[in-house]
């Protein structure tokens, strides 16, 4: 019997055997039950975050709390206007009855009988327990619409994300492509030194820049907003790993096509790393979406200020204290761009990773 000789027969070789392999069904389900459960643990701030949006401001910071967005019953009573909310009580000779409430005095509830409007008692508040039925309210939604210039704060978020990821993908491509297949004196050399970069923490050159971009008058434009991301370290490394994986040989047949190092990098490199470059605008993307501090401190103008920002300002309600129902919703908004790209390019991200070699 012949013996496999290649890399590619030894690697089917193995990729079939371990095809073959019997899967241990109970090892699998407890795996898969371990996973769903660690799952369940990461993702239960947004689940508490996305059902809190739906509670009314009552609801939020009623005692116990609950998980699923409830109101209360309201019902209609002979000789009242406004409908009144519905309690259950428990009388004295141990009846459990449903009575609304008309009033609270002096530390006591006083109750009326739906069915009977002259039966009226008055009970301490711990005797009545509140009927409360599932349902979901969008008030939080208006409230975070309308009471601060959302849609201005949303639209500035798009544009400075829009700027820095399509900005940091091309000085990317380029750079890594000088890195990974031209020669030229000092290539190593400079490489390493936007490495070792991503070493520098963003807090050390934090002052820095807003020095900088404060002198130059950038201070509540665009450009202040993007100024120093405008270029990645992690994407000049991420894109020249994978970009080394591609064969010499595809370089050197263009040339001998007559194409230039220009036509080589947009009509064979970019498509080739359309996985590499997905991946990283999606980290472009995630990590520019996200900002806080900088928008925070470079502007202090109510049209410039970006979604993350504009969440802060539903904890400092003058008239309510902090409107926790506002800061959900608003959450939730910011977080479905995100959500929503991570849906749609979760293979892509995926894939993109898995293809980037890590060879230097």
């Amino acid at each position: 019997m012949s013996m496999p000789t290649s890399e590619k027969e030894k690697s089917a070789i193995a990729v079939r055997s371990m095809e073959e392999r019997p899967v241990d069904l109970r090892s699998e389900i407890i795996l898969q039950f371990l996973l769903f459960g660690v799952g369940l643990i990461v993702s239960f701030p947004i689940l508490l975050a996305l059902l809190s949006s739906f509670k009314v401001p009552e609801d939020i910071i009623n005692y116990p709390p609950t998980l699923f967005p409830q109101q209360q019953v309201h019902v209609s009573v002979t000789g009242y206007d406004e409908p009144l909310p519905l309690y259950q009580l428990t009388l004295d000779d141990g009846t459990v009855a449903e009575y609304a409430q008309v009033s609270r005095e002096g530390g006591r509830l006083y109750m009326v009988n739906p069915s009977n409007p002259g039966d009226m008692i008055d009970v301490a508040p711990s005797a009545a327990k509140r009927i409360e039925r599932f349902a979901l309210s969008f008030e939080n939604y208006e409230t975070a619409w309308t009471s601060q210039p959302f849609a201005r704060y949303f639209f500035n978020s798009v544009v400075q994300t829009g700027i820095i990821v399509a900005f940091q993908l091309l000085f990317s491509i380029l750079a890594a492509y000088a890195f990974a297949i031209l020669d030229f004196p000092g290539r190593n050399f400079l490489f390493y030194l936007i490495v070792g970069s991503l070493m520098v923490p963003f807090q050390l050159t934090f002052i820095p820049n807003f020095i900088f971009v404060s002198e130059l008058g950038l201070s509540n434009t665009y450009i202040g907003l993007t100024l120093p991301f405008l270029a990645s370290a992690f994407g000049v490394f991420l894109l020249r790993q994978f970009f080394m994986s591609l064969p010499r040989e595809l370089y050197e047949a263009a040339l001998i096509d007559g194409a230039n190092s220009w036509l080589y990098l947009w009509r064979v490199v970019v498509p080739l790393s359309k996985g590499a470059i997905s991946a990283f605008g999606i980290f472009s993307f995630l990590g520019a979406w996200s900002q806080y501090l900088w928008p925070l401190v470079i502007t202090n103008e109510v049209d410039m200020r970006t979604i993350q920002i504009g969440i802060r300002f539903f904890l400092f309600d003058q008239e309510r204290g902090a409107d926790w129902g506002g800061i959900m919703a608003t959450a939730i908004i910011a977080l479905l761009p995100t959500l929503l790209i991570f849906l749609v390019a979760q293979r892509q991200l995926v894939r993109g990773i898995a293809m980037t070699g890590l060879k230097g």
